[in-house]
């Protein structure tokens, strides 16, 4: 929309659009423009004669008809010397404004929120889930089949997500809340069986729980297997309706709302315990390496074009700013990364040009994983009793490397973490691809299917010490990596789950052997862990019967995969009573001899391997379809952003004067110059490219008329 300034009269609208040549144009990339050209191909000037003599007449108005696609050139001009059509754009009469508009876009997701944000409903509609329901605990036996009843929508490869009730929530736990904190578990179903019981079997990808011995009942809900046909389109919707040129319906502009957003895994190093005869890429290996998992194809964005390391930072190359001498570091290397998008089939771009973000004005990219317990919340341990978790983009704009690709660090929301603690940042989002990175490795781990936890864990720490006997455990200039793992195989309740994904590394600087202490790294980091035989125990959280360290020796190169040991640290100094569950606060304990946590000589002799083989049901290479890390495909959460456009306004300001436009090539209007004439209306303006090609037409909503005396001050805008 353009407009015509006059003084002491009306403003005029002009109706602007590009002709066809200049979609061509610009579709070649050979628009310019050139030159204008102002016209009245559409006045009669007997009919001008008519109401300029007749003024108290009631003849009406002078219609201009609007542009049209095709437009030909004009039929007459309006020009200086009745000969040149064309007026050459001087310096400074085009142009180019920016602008940047944005808005709120709709939160899709898995879940309902409430205003605040504070509650999230899973959604289990037709659109969301392809079943849900409930199975008793007791018939969840530790083995990967389970009678779920019948009457359920399912397949195999579908995946399905159990709510783990307990006898004290019992009723407690009502259908599709995600507020008070209990396992979340994923499997996939591989074997749908027969009828047992009379209630429908599944075959999952491991072993589940052993809840026998509970009366209650955990929901479970399933979902697909795949992205593609269940939340989106099968193949993206044509533009163009090619069975009719009714141009009412000439677009099929789809209206189809994917609700939720994609999220693949991506992971370049194999997963700490990845262990037995050949982890590799060749069949005649057993099980599938991480160049197998799913989601590695996607391994390109995080390198080279994120630029997020791979795994192949030594120790020596490791900086902590907390480290002390003799001191462990964190290992800053990033072993896997999640990517969330929004990809779909359906045309409509549902996110504009760009993810909007502008903390001044409180417009950010929120990301709500309302089913997650992440260990830095703002409770003291064991006393979690809200599950969730948001991270938001906040901060400066930077860029990766010396690139031009932007991205905004993604941080804890310091609303849900201790006032005294500094947000951790735990990805990053980069508004012009419109995704959001997660790079913290136990974020990843707790969003994982194959995990078997919902819920992440703090590193440990970790420090030197003179040996306790005649020999230590670590020799000059070897390195020590730790992390942890909890375990509850043979025991009631909750089954293995994955060790901590946050290693450190410690290296003997000394000249002599040395033992290594550790403790978990602060206190109040495990705030949804419990001790089930409490009697204030409230059924929240989760719980576990065994903590072991992991650990192995270097000489400063990053550790691998199938060599590290295990050692089982468990004691009553952590249970308090033997053979019963760990008291969080016991194992948070700051003073490392006190529960016995050192790595001396005795360990490195008695410590075993270490394995997750068996307890995840890692896969066979022969058994690429079965579940495994990274075949994530949707992102089980919320994602609140704003999105943004940019609009690109070139502007053309053409002064006409009336006094210099006194000749018009329009037959209805005398050439003779003895005759009174009526003053020259003006009906088009056209701007033309350097070949003198008319590219975009202006038609005016009312003529303007060249007074003498008078200039005409245009301005002619178009939008791209």
């Amino acid at each position: 929309m353009s407009y015509i300034t006059l003084e002491n009269s009306n403003t005029p609208i002009v109706n602007v659009k590009l002709t066809d040549t200049g979609r061509k144009k610009l579709a070649q990339g050979q628009l310019n423009f050139s030159a204008w050209a102002i016209g009245d191909s559409e006045i009669n000037y007997d009919r001008v004669s008519l109401i300029d003599n007749n003024p108290l007449s009631n003849f009406g108005d002078i219609n201009i008809l609007s542009p049209v696609d095709l437009q030909p050139n004009f039929k007459s001009f309006v020009t200086k010397d009745g000969t040149t059509a064309l007026n050459q754009f001087s310096s400074g009469q085009i142009n180019t404004i920016k602008a940047i508009i944005n808005n709120k876009a709709t939160e899709r997701g898995f879940f309902a929120a409430s205003l605040d944000h504070t509650e999230f409903t899973t959604l289990t509609g037709s659109t969301y889930a392809k079943s849900n329901g409930f199975a008793t605990n007791s018939s969840f036996s530790g083995t990967s089949s389970l009678v779920i009843g019948t009457g359920h929508t399912y397949s195999e490869g579908d995946f399905i997500l159990f709510k783990y009730n307990n006898d004290v929530l019992n009723t407690g736990l009502t259908a599709n809340q995600n507020t008070i904190p209990v396992p979340h578990i994923w499997y996939q179903i591989i074997e749908t069986g027969t009828t047992i019981n009379s209630g429908d079997t599944i075959t999952v990808d491991r072993k589940l729980p052993n809840l026998s011995a509970s009366t209650a009942s955990s929901q479970f809900i399933i979902y697909p297997s795949g992205f593609t046909g269940y939340y989106d389109l099968e193949s993206p919707v044509a533009y163009w309706n090619t069975n009719t040129l009714d141009f009412d319906s000439c677009c099929d502009v789809s209206t189809s709302d994917v609700a939720v957003w994609n999220m693949n895994t991506v992971f370049s190093e194999d997963l700490i315990g990845m262990s037995g005869t050949g982890v590799q890429l060749t069949s005649q290996t057993p099980y599938e390496s991480h160049e197998l998992f799913g989601s590695n194809s996607y391994i390109g964005m995080k390198s080279p074009l994120l630029g997020i390391n791979d795994a192949v930072m030594a120790a020596s190359e490791m900086v902590d700013a907390c480290s002390t001498p003799g001191g462990s570091a964190s290992d800053t290397t990033k072993k896997s990364l999640a990517i969330i998008h929004y990809s779909n089939n359906t045309i409509s771009n549902y996110y504009g040009e760009f993810l909007y973000i502008d903390n001044a004005s409180n417009k950010t990219v929120k990301v709500h994983i309302p089913d997650l317990m992440w260990h830095r919340r703002d409770f003291s341990s064991g006393s979690g009793t809200t599950m969730g978790m948001t991270f938001l983009a906040s901060g400066s704009t930077k860029y990766i490397g010396t690139t031009q690709i932007e991205y905004v660090d993604l941080i804890e929301d310091q609303n849900l973490i201790p006032t005294e603690q500094t947000p951790m940042v735990v990805g990053m989002v980069l508004p012009q691809y419109k995704i959001i990175i997660l790079s913290n490795d136990e974020l990843i781990a707790a969003t994982s299917y194959k995990s078997n936890r919902n819920w992440t864990l703090p590193p440990l720490t970790a420090t030197l010490k003179s040996p306790s006997g005649i020999s230590g455990a670590l020799n000059s200039t070897e390195t020590m990596w730790l992390t942890y793992t909890f375990e509850n195989d043979g025991l009631s309740g909750l089954t293995t789950t994955l060790p901590c994904q946050d290693s450190i590394a410690i290296t003997n600087t000394s000249s002599s052997v040395k033992d290594v202490e550790f403790k978990i790294s602060d206190i109040d980091m495990l705030p949804y862990m419990r001790k089930i035989e409490d009697t204030s125990y409230d059924g929240y959280g989760w719980y576990a019967y065994k903590f072991k360290v992991l650990y192995q020796i270097t000489n400063g190169d990053r550790p691998s995969a199938d060599a590290w040991k295990v050692f089982d640290y468990t004691s009553t100094a952590l249970t308090n009573i033997a053979g019963e569950t760990i008291e969080p606060t016991e194992l948070e304990n700051q003073t490392p001899s006190a529960n016995g946590f050192v790595i001396d000589n005795g360990v490195t002799v008695a410590a075993n391997n270490f394995s997750i083989m068996n307890s995840l049901n890692m896969n066979m290479f022969n058994n690429p379809n079965s579940l495994q890390f990274g075949d994530e495909r949707f992102f089980y959460g919320n994602i609140e952003t704003y999105i943004g456009a940019s609009i690109y306004k070139t502007t053309f300001n053409i002064s006409i004067a009336a006094n210099n436009f006194k000749y018009s090539s329009n037959p209805t209007r005398s050439s003779n110059e003895s005759v009174i004439k009526p003053d020259i209306r003006v009906s088009e303006i056209g701007i033309y490219d350097s070949i003198g090609d008319l590219v975009m037409v202006g038609k005016l909503s009312s003529p303007i008329k060249l007074q003498t005396g008078r200039t005409i001050m245009l301005e002619l805008s178009m939008d791209f």
